[in-house]
């Protein structure tokens, strides 16, 4: 086996041999304005009568490198203050444009959209996006290799207007809501998009061939601006909220007035401040909880907006999970085991408490980005009484401080190479984690071949029993663009590095070697306009001991015909059987699994149709007869251009499956044989009233039964063997059977009342009875005992308004 030094060593000359000479870029040249330029879709100013024109647009979906039949033409214009853009979106059919109304920032509407992507710096890393639909609907992206944040939001202007040759947009986009380099002249990144719903093409001025998925490193060039002064970038966001909740296990309902700031500052044309003092996060979408039965920690979607926004930089080597911030007090569940005899629980946070939270970030002209995060959240106490009525407090969570300092360089060809640190510390019992990491990126000049790596190291002191430093180290080589893509992947975590702090990591102590091929053909042939076929080989040891843990391979095929029907399947086989030593809940323990094998496949409608439908199903098998199936169905309803729907059935189940159920005083180790069912509906309705408001509905039922029918005892060859419970403490299967139930509404009406001004109103409803070993499989029956629990309801108001510091001076004509 090849070590990793000669694995380096080939990755560089890979490199050295697959130097190509970069692809031509198109220029377009724009001009300094006097004029004064209404936003209105008209395009009625002079200006866009001289302005050069950017035509000549190349498709890029379905099919690259065609002419596209859609003529567009785009101007630029500039002032001191702002960008100004004109296109002209020439169609044949103006009829037959697709206008369907949808929520601010929505990527997958339904609809035709022209798009402007800008990169100031022109470093083919980071750049902005900014779409306007046929509705004139707004979308705004900050994209970077590694992400799209479409959390990212600014102020800026479009309209558009419909005419007998097809429709016209006209941008406004003000200097103060982008990082733009402080030099003399300027050289921006630039391409222009369209996209033609009813044919489903994308087109864009620049072309950007499919073979290569990061499009930003095929940007043109945006030359012409010049002596502009970066503005100075100062925005607020005051806001205030009021909210009631009503818990019918209470006697009265509780009410609750808030008010805080967040806060855009920009400390220079490179770096900008982000704060959040005092936030109020009880409008977030609710959590799509389950019933865990596995030994790993679920992780949840982060849907609070600041920490979506503008963290691209701190993700980049993985280290960051931002729900660790304001997470469950890590004493919780400990409150109850603290009570004094008499004593009851009156309340106990489920989340401890943000005070503030800041953020600066940016890149300046040398392509350095700097990075720095820190975030504290108060002491947090549950609230216990005694009989009579006497109060005290316990402890859950002491305060916490969260910090991450993060440098990263950005290179040509979409390479990069960072050095992050995060560090959490409890100033009141010393507990310390830091973690310093990197990150790199390395790319030939055809952005086909490269070398991916990350590494980092763990520190934890004063937070368990003893100190605990850990590694870890993953990177993968080989052509990772192309119609023909391979790699190599590699990934080593010790038994002791743990980044869960602030991170997220499902295990620890692994050794895994990966081999995999794909062939995409993006050509149309036959009745496909495109198919991928892709084969994987993993092997996996401890990295402690070295012993084997799985041998798996799976191989996988995509394809979508010419009427824009998708389809595709897996088949994932571990030929071997595994050993795996987590499920078992105990160190050098381990449990032997039998060879298995599953399969599903899938099928997606056109969704430019007014009813669509896409379906799931599969279904596994092992060697000692343990098997189980699932199916999904989700059909999508179009109503109208403002009514939308998408309802889900999903529903698995495994029969006779061998699962960790409880460990004994002598420390035997029992399994549950189980069978186990679980049932989601789900359901999405949104009206759209114009492009300033909307009403959404996520609605989401989740039922997972869990029927034990034996029990087995664990060997120490991690084989089973039959176990009966005996004696005072005996347990009957029932007493591990589980009925969990969640129900959840989330009810949401927004209303942008002004530019970057929001107005909110929120109604919540959740349900979650507690869990019970009454096995019911009866949906409907199951359905209606949870409506009979007690509900939580919340109904809250919110208003957000936005200030712009350019707004409020007076600016030279």
């Amino acid at each position: 086996m090849c070590s990793i030094k000669q694995l380096v060593l080939t990755a560089i000359v890979l490199l050295l041999l697959t130097q190509l000479s970069a692809q031509d870029k198109k220029v377009y040249t724009t001009n300094r304005i006097d004029e004064v330029i209404t936003i209105d879709g008209l395009l009625n100013e002079s200006v866009w009568k001289h302005a050069s024109v950017a035509t000549d647009f190349i498709t890029r979906d379905p099919v690259f490198g065609f002419a596209s039949r859609f003529k567009t033409e785009v101007r630029l214009a500039y002032d001191d203050r702002a960008i100004y853009v004109a296109a002209v979106l020439h169609d044949p059919r103006p009829d037959s444009i697709f206008t369907e109304l949808t929520q601010r920032d929505d990527q997958n509407a339904n609809v035709d959209v022209f798009s402007l992507e800008l990169n100031p710096y022109n470093d083919g890393q980071n750049s902005y996006f900014f779409w306007v639909t046929a509705a004139n609907v707004q979308c705004d992206i900050k994209s970077s290799i590694t992400d799209d944040d479409t959390g990212w939001n600014v102020v800026w202007e479009s309209e558009i207007s419909f005419n007998e040759n097809g429709w016209i947009v006209e941008m406004r986009l003000p200097y103060s809501e982008l990082r733009i380099p402080k030099i003399e002249e300027q050289t921006w990144g630039v391409n222009f998009w369209r996209h033609v719903r009813r044919e489903r093409q994308w087109s864009c001025w620049n072309p950007v061939d499919k073979e290569i998925e990061d499009v930003m490193s095929r940007e043109g060039l945006l030359k012409g601006i010049a002596n502009i002064d970066p503005p100075l970038r100062l925005s607020l966001y005051p806001y205030v909220s009021s909210s009631v909740q009503y818990n019918e296990e209470s006697s009265e309902p509780s009410y609750s007035i808030n008010g805080g700031l967040d806060l855009k500052y920009g400390i220079d044309e490179s770096y900008t401040l982000d704060m959040t003092l005092i936030p109020d996060f009880g409008q977030i979408k609710s959590d799509e909880e389950v019933l865990n039965l596995s030994p790993f920690e679920v992780r949840y979607d982060e849907n609070r907006s600041f920490f979506t926004e503008g963290t691209e930089l701190f993700n980049r080597a993985g280290l960051f999970y931002s729900r660790r911030i304001g997470k469950r007090p890590a004493g919780y569940h400990d409150v109850s085991n603290q009570l004094n005899e008499g004593e009851h629980i009156v309340e106990n946070p489920l989340e401890a408490k943000l005070i503030n939270a800041t953020k600066i970030s940016g890149r300046n002209t040398k392509n350095l980005g700097l990075g720095f995060f820190n975030a504290i959240t108060d002491n947090t106490y549950a609230q216990v009484a005694d009989e009579n009525g006497n109060k005290r407090t316990v402890l859950s969570e002491p305060l916490t401080n969260y910090n991450i300092i993060v440098a990263d360089q950005a290179f040509k060809n979409s390479s990069y190479i960072n050095l992050i640190n995060t560090n959490m510390y409890q100033p009141s019992n010393g507990g310390i984690a830091n973690v310093t990491g990197t990150a790199m990126r390395f790319m030939d000049k055809n952005n086909r071949f490269g070398f991916v790596a990350n590494g980092a190291v763990s520190y934890r002191d004063g937070l368990s029993d003893e100190r605990e430093v850990g590694e870890q180290l993953d990177f993968e080589v080989g052509k990772l663009n192309g119609n023909w893509i391979y790699s190599y992947q590699f990934n080593m975590i010790s038994e002791d590095y743990n980044p869960n702090d602030m991170g997220f990591l499902y295990h620890n102590n692994q050794l895994n070697h990966g081999w995999f091929i794909e062939h995409r053909k993006f050509e149309p042939f036959w009745k496909l306009l495109n198919i991928s076929n892709r084969m994987y080989i993993g092997y996996d040891q401890l990295y402690a001991s070295g012993a084997f843990t799985e041998l798996s391979a799976f191989y996988r095929i995509n394809m979508t015909t010419k009427k824009f029907l998708s389809m595709g399947g897996n088949f994932n086989t571990d030929p071997l059987g595994n050993h795996d030593y987590y499920e078992p809940r105990m160190a050098g323990r381990y449990y032997r699994g039998v060879p298995d094998y599953s399969t599903n496949v899938w099928v997606s409608s056109d969704y430019r149709k007014t009813l669509a439908l896409d379906m799931n199903g599969g279904f596994y098998n092992t060697a000692n007869e343990e098997h189980g199936y699932w199916y999904s169905i989700s059909p999508r309803l179009r109503l109208s251009d403002k009514v939308f729907l998408v309802y889900r059935f999903n529903l698995e189940t495994s029969y006779t499956d061998e699962g960790f159920a409880n460990i004994e005083e002598d420390d035997d180790i029992i399994f549950g044989i189980r069978d186990t069912k679980t049932v989601i509906n789900t359901l999405f309705a949104s009206y759209v009233f114009n492009n300033k408001s909307s009403l959404t509905l996520n609605l989401r039922h989740y039922w997972r039964n869990v029927d034990v029918l034996d029990f087995k005892l664990l060997k120490q060859d991690g084989t089973l063997e039959e176990y009966d419970y005996s004696g005072d403490d005996a347990y009957t299967e029932s007493s591990f059977d589980t009925n969990f139930n969640v129900f959840t509404i989330d009810l949401v009406y927004s209303w942008n009342l002004a530019p970057g001004s929001f107005f909110n109103v929120v109604w919540k409803n959740y349900i979650s009875p507690d869990s019970n070993s009454d096995v019911d499989l009866n949906f409907m029956a199951n359905l209606q005992n949870t409506f009979d629990a007690s509900q939580i309801n919340s109904l809250s108001v919110k208003l957000i308004y936005y200030l712009n510091y350019q707004d409020f001076v007076k600016h030279k004509k």
